[in-house]
């Protein structure tokens, strides 16, 4: 005779909850930001983005809550990232559950559901939100509900109503709060929403870069064809969204390496679902990428006087439009390169020419953003504004490095900077900061690689920035990298990118001053 349970077989929530699990388990293969526009095979055959997978499912809120409740912590994570992601009509029904996990001991589970009610929550959350503000041991949860409070508070004002931020810190005066800022992150509205977002976690300036793999070989003095550039479609339009949030704007080219540039045959077969065919592609894409080839364009170097002079024509082609759009748009700061010290430091004189040629198309504030191991050769900083340093510094060695070490490390790193300040006459400016959310982020910030995704060391090396940002008053600003959608859910998502992640909420918690007042 059959076991009662056994007769009326296996509880739904369980068996959907293992189809959610293998639907969102790590990579074993391609870097994660490849994944983001997958789409799933279901059970029954149907083809749906991930996104959307099982939400419509009878049993998925039930499903989500019984891996909340589940003792494996990345279960948990994962219910409660789910149920932030029931569709609209289940809202109400996924509430209440999720303002039970903000009280989860456990920070990494009541992040997830802070994040959730922040995204989706309603006035009915209210009330454990602020308790989470209030009481929770972990300084990000707190921020982070803190954050999610206000913004249901401005949904229920009006969709067009701009948060109240404070911008006291403790920086230096006029610290310039900022992050890097990919296109990605507004396509449909030009980065209104995404500015207003950064504009409630105490954000005052946003980077704008390109991402342009016009050099074909390092010695290579012709760019490729300038129609080719990954530049903005509409700056004049980012710029006003931009300054209707209250945010400032630097314009920021990248001249890049051409490395791999795919079809439009193989663009289709990247944003589509996984075959044999997509794989190959990645692991090609991969092994290239392996080799730090599409990086390298901070060695820069040709082989004759002639090829010089053919390379500096191609690149003020490239710059000088760019800074002539940027006037246009109204953009408040404006980097005549990145990364390309080899050349600096070689052709001093004929990079002195670039900046004066740019100062002609734009008038305000400009900077050039050096590499974090090369900046010191560099001796044109009289022609800038700023020094502007892409500050990628080791911080530490050691596999799980504490928050005191990984302080100590950066504000090593920022002493010869505040010597060139002193030298110069000029404030630094931190162009580019950030780490990738994996194991390694302390020892080698600016790699990232395919492993298993680290989050939290990712969050302990961005407050041990901050901190020795605010205690070092040379510093006049730091822009960090990366504010790009991440792949989901975001703490499996290895890159540099922050949003979503607890990185973001540390950098609000110390942009918007909250950081001194704990």
């Amino acid at each position: 005779m059959l076991h009662p349970a056994a007769a009326r077989g296996p509880d739904p929530r369980e068996s959907l909850a293992a189809e959610l699990r293998g639907l969102y388990a790590p990579p074993k293969g391609p870097e994660e930001r490849w994944r983001r526009r997958a789409t799933v095979r279901l059970a029954d055959g149907r083809e749906l983005d991930r996104s959307l997978a099982y939400r419509d499912a009878a049993a998925f809120v039930a499903a989500a809550s019984w891996l909340v409740a589940s003792r494996a912590q990345d279960d948990a994570q994962l219910g409660a990232w789910l149920l932030g992601s029931v569709l609209a009509t289940r809202r109400a029904e996924a509430e209440p559950l999720l303002g039970r996990a903000l009280a989860s001991p456990d920070e990494r589970v009541a992040f997830e559901a802070v994040h959730a009610l922040g995204t989706a929550g309603t006035a009915a959350s209210l009330g454990a939100l602020g308790a989470a503000a209030r009481d929770s041991a972990s300084p990000v949860v707190r921020t982070a509900a803190g954050w999610a409070a206000s913004e249901i508070a401005r949904r229920e004002a009006g969709a067009g109503s701009r948060p109240e931020t404070r911008r006291e810190a403790p920086f230096a005066p006029g610290f310039r709060r900022g992050v890097s800022w990919w296109m990605s992150e507004g396509r449909q509205d030009h980065g209104a929403a995404s500015f207003r977002r950064l504009a409630s976690l105490g954000v005052t300036w946003v980077s704008l870069h390109t991402w342009d793999p016009l050099q074909r070989a390092l010695d290579e003095p012709v760019l490729a064809d300038p129609a080719g550039r990954h530049g903005f479609r509409d700056l004049a339009a980012l710029v006003a969204s931009a300054h209707a949030a209250g945010l400032r704007v630097m314009v920021k080219p990248h001249l890049e390496m051409s490395g791999f540039r795919a079809s439009e045959a193989e663009r289709l077969v990247l944003r589509g679902a996984d075959s044999p065919e997509r794989r190959a592609l990645v692991a090609r894409i991969e092994a290239q990428r392996a080799t730090g080839e599409h990086l390298q364009h901070n060695r820069i170097a040709m082989r004759s006087e002639r090829d010089w002079q053919r390379w500096f024509l191609s690149y003020r082609g490239y710059i000088l439009p760019f800074a002539r759009e940027a006037q246009q748009a109204g953009a408040d700061m404006f980097c005549v390169g990145r990364e390309l010290d080899s050349s600096v430091i070689a052709r001093e004189a004929d990079w002195r020419d670039v900046i004066a040629r740019v100062r002609a198309e734009f008038r305000g504030p400009l900077t050039y953003s050096a590499n974090f191991d090369t900046w010191q050769g560099i001796a044109f900083w009289d022609s800038l504004d700023f020094i502007g340093v892409s500050a990628y510094f080791p911080l530490s060695d050691r596999a799980d490095p504490g928050l005191a070490e990984l302080e100590a490390g950066f504000a090593r790193a920022l002493v010869p900077l505040a010597a060139a300040a002193r030298r110069w006459g000029k404030p630094v400016l931190l162009t580019e900061a950030g780490f990738p959310s994996i194991p390694s982020a302390a020892r080698a910030p600016w790699r990232e690689q395919r492993v298993v995704a680290d989050v939290w060391l990712q969050a302990r090396c961005y407050e041990a920035t901050l901190r020795a940002l605010a205690r070092q008053p040379a510093v006049a600003g730091a822009f960090f990298w990366l504010w790009e959608r991440t792949s989901d859910p975001p703490f499996r998502d290895a890159s540099h990118a922050i949003v979503g992640k607890p990185a973001s909420f540390v950098l609000a918690r110390h942009y918007l001053g909250e950081a001194s007042a704990n």
